[in-house]
C-alpha cells in the first residue's frame, strides 16, 4: 500500500491506476431515498436513483484507487456517458486510468478516466474527472 501521496510526476497517461468495486445496494438505495423520495413518481427505484448511483460509484472508485492524495486538489470538471443504468443489488468494477496530464497556467491538470462494468461483463458507464492537482 502507498504512503506516500500521489504526486503529478507519478500520473503516466495510458496507464491503469486500479479497480474498485461497488455493489448498489438496498442501503445506498435507502440513503438515496431519505434524501429524494421513496415514491416512484419522485424517482425511487428507477433512472434517477440509478443514474446517481453511477455518479456516486465513479467518485468512490477514484477516492479509493488515486490514494493518498495530496491536500487541495481540485475537481474543476467531470463528464458522465451512460451505456446502461446499474441494477439494484448489481455489482459494479469501475477501472481507473490516467488519460492524461498537462501544465497549463502554472497549474498542474489530470485528467482520470473511469470505465464500470456490471454483471457479465455489460458496459455501465465512462467518466472523465478533471483535477488540478495540488503537487
Amino acid at each position: 500500500m502507498k504512503t506516500d501521496p500521489i504526486l503529478f510526476d507519478d500520473f503516466q497517461p495510458g496507464v491503469s491506476m486500479g479497480e474498485y468495486e461497488e455493489v448498489y445496494d438496498a442501503q445506498q438505495a435507502r440513503r438515496w431515498q431519505s434524501i429524494f423520495g421513496s415514491t416512484a413518481q419522485e424517482g425511487a427505484n428507477a433512472a434517477p436513483e440509478a443514474a446517481s448511483m453511477a455518479v456516486v460509484a465513479m467518485m468512490r472508485a477514484y477516492l479509493h484507487v488515486v490514494a493518498p492524495r495530496p491536500p487541495g486538489n481540485v475537481h474543476a470538471r467531470q463528464q458522465l456517458q451512460m451505456h446502461a443504468l446499474p441494477r439494484l443489488g448489481e455489482s459494479m468494477r469501475i477501472a481507473v486510468t490516467c488519460a492524461g496530464k498537462e501544465l497549463r497556467r502554472e497549474r498542474r491538470y489530470v485528467d482520470l478516466r473511469v470505465r464500470a462494468t456490471g454483471e457479465g461483463g455489460r458496459a455501465l458507464f465512462e467518466g472523465l474527472l478533471s483535477l488540478i492537482w495540488a503537487a
